[in-house]
């Protein structure tokens, strides 16, 4: 008799045994694992978004979602990680906006640089019913925006103090490869060149260009300070960001899911926004201290003249119309 109760103990033991096992395995194959990529430097407002972003949607799903961040340019520049999306080679991204200008049209003017009042203002027009119609045309292109944020306010450096527009003539200044940027500057007298971000700092080394634009933050981060010396306040573009996803990566996941990195993207991006407030003064003072940046007052007068051809030059009349879009959402 005890022979029996103990046999059935044992067997006890061994069903449970088995099935805490099959349990085990169950739940290791339910985690799902997904890489999302960045050009920005470590440690830099990007980079901290994507780290958040990964860090909520891991706790958020207990675990079973788990997305692992390769910044400081693994797979390339943001056209790169664009591109890897659009082949879904890659799940998630983190890049500036400039994608929308792939868009053309009369989209481009969306992008113009002294055309944004503040961050709030640059940040609304993806809210809107205009940046809705652009997200939709995204997403056909297979470029799902989970979220957008800003990480700073974009500033002039050069080797030479610029006090207004009229000293930007001949200036040989690195630009993203944007049509908006490139007219815009252009008109104002500069000479765009075009160098893919993770170059700028050897190009600055090299004297290949003679000015760049970029946040405060970026400017930290990636070192520029050490080969420019004047930093200009122009305060041009409010920097803005998309978490993107690839449609295959979405499609991966139940609806419960969606919801939890919709609203890990949302968390991080305003996690973004955040710290870009709290940071910008503080990258600033930094650079203009310890950096050895001397920072030179510009401005801006005479430029809003200069520039009220641009928006019907680059996207006609319709471009026009959504210029005046934007304007009214200040």
């Amino acid at each position: 008799m005890w022979m029996q109760h103990a046999g059935r103990g044992w067997w006890t033991s061994l069903v449970c045994l088995g099935l805490t096992c099959f349990m085990g395995v169950a739940r290791a194959q339910a985690v799902s694992s997904f890489h999302l990529g960045h050009q920005f430097p470590i440690g830099s407002i990007p980079d901290r978004a994507a780290q958040k972003f990964a860090e909520l949607v891991q706790q958020k799903s207990r675990g079973a979602l788990q997305i692992q961040v390769h910044p400081a340019a693994t797979f390339g520049d943001e056209r790169a990680h664009l591109a890897l999306l659009r082949k879904q080679a890659l799940d998630f991204a983190v890049t500036g906006d400039l994608v929308v200008g792939s868009l053309g049209g009369h989209y481009l003017v969306v992008n113009l640089p002294f055309l944004y009042r503040d961050a709030g203002h640059a940040l609304r027009i993806y809210s809107s019913g205009l940046g809705k119609a652009m997200r939709g045309e995204l997403k056909s292109r297979g470029l799902v925006a989970l979220s957008w944020h800003h990480v700073g306010v974009r500033m002039l450096t050069a080797n030479k103090p610029i006090h207004s527009h009229k000293e930007l003539a001949g200036l040989n200044l690195r630009l993203p490869q944007d049509a908006a940027w490139t007219a815009v500057w252009r008109a104002l007298g500069a000479v765009p060149r075009q160098v893919p971000f993770t170059d700028l700092p050897n190009a600055l080394k090299l004297g290949q260009i003679d000015a760049q634009e970029n946040p405060p933050n970026f400017i930290r981060a990636s070192k520029l300070y050490a080969h420019q010396k004047y930093l200009m306040t122009t305060n041009h573009m409010p920097q803005r960001q998309f978490i993107f996803a690839s449609a295959q990566a979405l499609g991966r996941l139940t609806s419960a899911q969606l919801r939890i990195v919709q609203d890990a993207a949302t968390e991080a991006s305003s996690h973004a926004a955040g710290i870009a407030d709290a940071e910008h003064a503080r990258d600033l003072a930094w650079l203009t201290g310890e950096g050895g940046m001397v920072l030179i007052d510009f401005d801006p007068t005479g430029i809003a003249d200069t520039l009220k051809p641009v928006p019907e030059a680059l996207a006609g009349a319709e471009g026009v119309r959504v210029y005046g879009q934007i304007l009214a959402l200040r």
